[in-house]
């Protein structure tokens, strides 16, 4: 296997990913969406609440807030308290949210929980506790998906230049270099074929192929801040290399 990014930030990442098989790819996606490991809010506890929302309204928007989660969580890391006090006039959100432990923190102070008016309080205390996303979607921390990567053949002997590629490329992949056509970018293709078509309308065949490679993904990852998007797709696949080595075991004390 051999891993190329193309993209690394907190919140994203973008890879090439070769010596796969699309099974293999799918896993790694569900994994990533279901199986690690990350900090939610489970019980809340609801002291006072005066404001204008119902207390299971307020507790679902704040069980759904997203927490910083360390990487070496697991299902037996301790539970923690985040407790929230603020009287009105005042838009509470996760910037009110103390925490006992800083690492285990909203992911971002700009969560919305409830408007208080004058005389308003809302006062309560937030277990959060590690969960998998295949339990509920309060502890999925991100998204991925993944396509194949294009193989895009142009027949540059027979080409006559005519352009009709390029002008049907809607993402303007196919460009002209001197008297050979190139191409620019090739895994932002998305597999429309468009150019494929107009070669064909302009001449007896279309001289442009356009296919899938089987073995190598373009692998996209969206953090929502429990940990960078990067460390979803390692964590991600140890978690395969673990559930692998268990079956492993059990296969030989079968």
């Amino acid at each position: 296997m051999k891993v190329r990014f193309l993209s690394d930030s907190e919140t994203s990442c973008t890879a090439v990913i070769e010596g796969i098989s699309a099974p293999f790819a799918n896993a790694l996606r569900r994994v990533i969406m279901t199986e690690i490991p990350v900090y939610a809010g489970k019980d809340i506890i609801i002291y006072e609440n005066s404001g204008p929302l119902f207390d299971e309204v307020i507790a679902h928007r704040i069980g759904l807030v997203p927490l910083t989660t360390p990487k070496d969580s697991s299902e037996d890391s301790k539970s923690v308290i985040i407790s929230v006090d603020v009287a009105g006039p005042s838009m509470v959100t996760s910037a009110d949210f103390v925490s006992e432990d800083p690492d285990v923190v909203p992911t971002s102070d700009g969560f919305p929980i409830v408007k208080l008016g004058k005389g308003q309080r809302l006062k309560c205390n937030i277990e959060g506790v590690v969960g998998y996303g295949k339990d509920h979607t309060r502890w999925q921390p991100g998204l991925a998906s993944y396509k194949n990567y294009p193989s895009i053949v142009i027949d540059t002997v027979q080409c006559n230049l005519c352009g009709s590629c390029i002008k049907a490329c809607p993402r303007a992949l196919i460009q002209k270099d001197g008297d050979v056509l190139t191409v620019v970018d090739a895994g932002s293709c998305m597999f429309c074929r468009a150019c494929e078509e107009a070669c064909a309308q302009s001449n007896e065949k279309s001289l442009i192929s356009v296919t899938p490679l089987k073995d190598v993904f373009i692998f996209m990852v969206e953090s929502y801040g429990a940990m960078p998007a990067k460390d979803l797709l390692s964590t991600a696949l140890m978690v395969i290399e673990n559930k692998a080595r268990a079956l492993d075991q059990n296969l030989s004390g079968a």
